[in-house]
């Protein structure tokens, strides 16, 4: 059995771990695990802990111990991944903390794979719909239905992002963009709800837009767009935005540069 069809063996396993999230969601309690002022990245409740300890100790039961591990909190299991081969798995327990700490329906479990080079396995599960993305070695599918939602009509030409600041880090992309009738936004302007992938890939919105993401949840939007030979830009600190290049700051690891993909 390869690596991938270990990951897909375990897909009921995410399911349980994202529904453990849920379950635990009326009643969860939280802190903040940095102090950088934004309750985004700040926020970290006793779900994360539990549902991320749940997966890692699972996953180390497989070969997927050799991996070089990219977990967004510090649970015992953390140290079990020994990272002897070439694939960097990343675990993001609960996508979108603040919208669950606050009731919210839009959050999700991801795991993803990667060489280095090429994103190989995409798992995104959304408790509440029953709903997952997926993508085996660039096969993008879903199932379940995401509900519709309604936006303002203008958003159909909006290119959305969580964190950072495109006009000023691609101006050259950003103009020429611009000059094609597309408008910059960040999502919270949009809603505070609805995430940014599930904008994406409803196509309420011209595309999306990541800046130094971190290594937990920032590709997922970037295997999908690849999968779906969907336009993408891209860069980093050398010209070329790297999967190996994973710096780290005050709220975890990152990946220096951006990538921006627009819907057909």
């Amino acid at each position: 059995m390869n690596i991938i069809e270990t990951l897909q063996n375990l897909e009921p396993v995410f399911i349980e771990a994202a529904q453990m999230a849920l379950k635990m969601q009326k009643n969860v309690s939280y802190h903040d695990k940095t102090n950088t002022g934004n309750f985004l990245a700040d926020i970290v409740t006793e779900a994360d802990l539990a549902v991320q300890e749940f997966l890692l100790q699972e996953l180390s039961k497989t070969e997927l111990v050799d991996c070089h591990l990219l977990a967004e909190e510090n649970t015992p299991s953390v140290n079990k991944f020994k990272g002897k081969n070439k694939y960097y798995l990343s675990i993001d327990p609960i996508d979108g903390t603040a919208v669950y700490s606050k009731g919210g329906e839009y959050f999700s479990t991801i795991i993803c794979l990667h060489d280095g080079v090429n994103i190989l396995y995409v798992f995104n599960y959304f408790p509440v719909f029953d709903f997952f993305h997926k993508i085996v070695k660039g096969e993008y599918s879903t199932s379940g239905k995401m509900p519709d939602f309604s936006l303002p009509p203008e958003i159909k030409k909006t290119i959305v992002y969580w964190f950072g600041n495109p006009e000023k880090n691609i101006p050259e992309l950003y103009n020429e963009l611009k000059n094609k009738g597309f408008v910059f936004s960040n999502v919270l302007d949009i809603s505070k709800y609805i995430d940014v992938t599930t904008m994406f890939t409803q196509n309420k919105v011209a595309g999306v837009y990541h800046e130094n993401m971190n290594v937990y949840d920032g590709i997922v939007d970037l295997g999908i767009a690849s999968a779906k030979g969907l336009k993408i830009y891209s860069g980093g600190p050398n010209g070329k935005f790297d999967l190996t290049d994973i710096k780290k700051r005050e709220i975890g690891l990152y990946y220096p540069g951006y990538y921006l993909a627009l819907n057909n």
